[in-house]
């Protein structure tokens, strides 16, 4: 039987059309925020689909995310259906990976600063002590080494910097076999030895605070670091401490503790519980790193491949792991 894809709004509706000449010309594609009558889809493409959506079709073996990272909710719902794979899309892995490379220049470069003075027509920051260090045969600790970890390795690779990195399962790497790949429990002995360590982790139980004062104090005075996986995987008490103090020369993140919960909160709603904002050794960006101008066309076209895989009986991309969330 051809695929029936039910989708509960469309993230693309600028690239639907180029979506559906994507697409095998047998699969159906229904849209709508109510289950439909009668519920025969087979892949559910839902951000937080309830208990309802899920059993309504008898024919559902998929539920897609159509973003990276997956709501714990949702983890929390599909656990109760082992028969029903959970996936996601990778397809803002570069855009990510290019925010955090930007993040790194910014904060190496002490950019933002030497920006706003010169705004306003203040020449003195050029005559004094720079700040800036050089990047190249620099050692740079990616921890977090999928797609977005990787797409940072060939970027950090090319500009000349020792690469490693760090990742749960290492005997699963597909990357670049010059870059050395460790496993967690050796976080520690590495961080000594690491003068940028950039982090592109999902948030799990196991993350949540992996890099607190201790981990901090480990890397050497003068270090940076720059977080575009999830902001509580960095303790934000310590993080302040260490910017404060100087033993962090610099850091960037576009990932934070706080979001706004309404769009009355947009403007008034402060990232952290420290006041992050007020250090000129931090570049902040509001979690935008996966939207580029290309993001829907990417988005159309990551779906379409996941959904000619379903309808063609291949393998599902980007099935995530129940059990670790990611």
């Amino acid at each position: 039987m051809p695929l029936h894809a039910h989708f509960n709004r469309l993230e693309f509706s600028d690239s639907f059309e180029e979506f559906l000449s994507l697409l095998d010309p047998d699969i159906t594609i229904s849209v709508g925020k109510e289950i439909p009558f009668p519920a025969t889809y087979d892949i559910l493409i839902h951000p937080s689909p309830t208990k309802e959506w899920i059993e309504s079709s008898p024919n559902l073996k998929a539920v897609v995310i159509p973003w990276a990272g997956v709501p714990d909710e949702t983890l929390t719902l599909i656990r109760q259906y082992p028969k029903i794979g959970l996936h996601n899309l990778h397809h803002n892995n570069y855009n990510t990976a290019e925010l955090g490379f930007t993040l790194l220049l910014a904060a190496a470069k002490r950019l933002i600063p030497l920006d706003q003075a010169l705004r306003h027509n203040d020449w003195t920051l050029r005559d004094q002590k720079p700040l800036a260090i050089l990047l190249r045969g620099k050692k740079v600790l990616i921890l977090g080494f999928g797609e977005i970890g990787q797409a940072l390795g060939a970027y950090c690779s090319g500009f000349g910097m020792e690469v490693m990195a760090i990742r749960k399962h290492p005997d699963h790497n597909t990357a670049d076999g010059n870059i050395p790949v460790f496993p967690i429990d050796q976080l520690q002995d590495l961080l000594p030895h690491t003068n940028v360590l950039l982090i592109a982790l999902p948030l799990t139980g196991e993350t949540e605070n992996l890099i607190g004062e201790k981990e901090l104090y480990l890397l050497p005075k003068g270090s940076i670091l720059i977080n575009i996986g999830r902001g509580p995987i960095v303790n934000q008490f310590a993080l302040f401490k260490a910017l404060k103090s100087g033993h962090l020369r610099a850091a960037g993140s576009d990932v934070w503790y706080n979001y706004p919960d309404s769009e009355n909160s947009q403007q008034n709603t402060p990232p952290a519980d420290v006041p992050f904002g007020e250090l000129e050794n931090f570049v902040l960006s509001p979690h935008r790193g996966g939207l580029v101008e290309e993001s829907e066309e990417q988005r159309a076209t990551a779906l379409a491949e996941l959904l000619n895989a379903a309808n063609r009986n291949q393998p599902i991309p980007n099935k995530v792991d129940i059990e670790a969330g990611y």
